[in-house]
């Protein structure tokens, strides 16, 4: 086989790529300059980077495996026998890498319209040595004479046909696929859908599937948030499978809450505490309840260098500094100030923290979590289990 050697390093960088992308996927580290908001995320966080719930990326590593392992099956010592079966294998998925270039390419350039790199670069890498490979098959009619057959190395053409056609149906099911199975969302609205969250793109506590969701405005700074802090928490054990409820900082900082019109003192880094917190989530869904946890435990909020340490701590210096450029945090905690405004303007509620509970706002804290559940179960109608 000619160009063996250009053909394995191809295949090899396509692997490579592939099993770093499927690594990856798996939340295991973050793609190395693949910022959030680039063109490589948005293509990885999109639909069609998963079959059911299944990373395509793990599909790309079995098939460029498959074929970096049948490339070894050649050489001038290699079993006649063998080389014909290795190509009964290769040719098939050959076939199967191409329609998944044009697919995948396809979808980068018409749907998505953002560019992966690594992506290209395990499409490029694996389209060439799909060619080469296509190049090279000995698809040709066997020798008239079975001594010779047994000596040659070559596919029949009907067997070409009939195997690539086979892999054409397969991706055509695994295209088709793609198209009807959309992940499923969970949303939330208030203010007669004047505001509408994604749970899944949103501070939670608790899981998007459950009934009841209330909304909650924050300050890290606030220290009436830090005894409702303590409340919602209990309230979150306690009703696990029945409550879920979004956290929105509204920093009282009026470097980036028009609402606030002069700073109260204890308030000057709110802002600050609050971009951090959002880009903790941000970078680590599961880290946001300890950061959360260890700002609101003493009676004032450790100092801003302090707090950006422990969430490096939690979460890795280079995510945290990926995530808080992410335009998602500013998006996300504007939406959080906009709640707080129009709680204001529509209702003169301008106390913090704030809850939405159904059609109810509360201002302030609660005396105790009686009295919270009390409004839960008024206004929802969730039952606290007796303890």
């Amino acid at each position: 086989m000619r160009y063996k050697g250009i053909t394995r390093l191809l295949l090899l960088c396509a692997l490579a790529a592939s099993v770093y992308l499927l690594y990856a996927s798996f939340g295991a580290s973050g793609i190395a300059g693949c910022g959030p908001e680039s063109g490589c995320d948005k293509v990885l966080q999109s639909r069609w980077s998963h079959w059911f719930g299944i990373p395509v990326s793990m599909f790309s590593v079995l098939v460029y495996g498959a074929l970096f392992g049948a490339t070894f099956r050649f050489g001038a010592k290699a079993d006649q026998a063998a080389q014909r079966a290795a190509w009964r294998v290769i040719i098939p998925l050959v076939v199967l890498v191409i329609a998944s270039v044009l697919w995948f390419a396809g979808l980068q350039i018409f749907v998505i319209k953002q560019f992966c790199k690594f992506c290209m670069t395990v499409h490029a890498a694996g389209l060439v040595a799909s060619l080469l490979l296509l190049r090279a098959a000995p698809i040709r009619n066997a020798p008239e004479k079975p001594w010779q057959a047994e000596k040659q190395v070559f596919v029949l053409p009907r067997v070409a046909m009939t195997f690539s056609l086979a892999a054409i149906a397969a991706f055509a099911v695994f295209a088709v696929g793609q198209l009807l199975h959309k992940p499923k969302t969970y949303a939330f609205q208030t203010y007669d859908g004047r505001f509408q969250f994604d749970l899944n793109d949103v501070p939670l506590m608790g899981s998007p599937t459950n009934t009841s969701v209330i909304v909650s405005l924050f300050d890290y700074t606030c220290h009436h948030c830090r005894i409702m802090h303590w409340h919602l928490m209990e309230a979150h054990h306690k009703l696990s499978n029945q409550l879920s409820i979004i956290s929105l900082p509204n920093p009282l900082d009026g470097r980036c809450n028009p609402s606030v019109r002069k700073t109260p003192p204890a308030h000057l880094q709110a802002c600050d505490y609050a971009k951090l917190g959002l880009a903790v989530w941000r970078a680590n869904h599961e880290a946001q309840h300890q950061f959360d946890n260890w700002i609101f435990t003493p009676e004032q909020p450790p100092d801003l260098p302090q707090a950006q340490q422990y969430a490096m701590s939690l979460v890795g210096s280079n995510q945290l500094a990926r995530a808080l450029e992410d335009p998602w945090v500013e998006r996300t905690l504007h939406r959080g100030i906009a709640v707080y405004s129009t709680n204001y303007i529509h209702l003169h509620i301008g106390n913090m923290p704030q809850l939405i509970v159904g059609t109810n706002i509360v201002g302030g804290t609660f005396a105790d979590t009686a009295q919270m559940y009390k409004v839960f179960e008024q206004n929802l109608g969730v039952k606290v289990p007796s303890t």
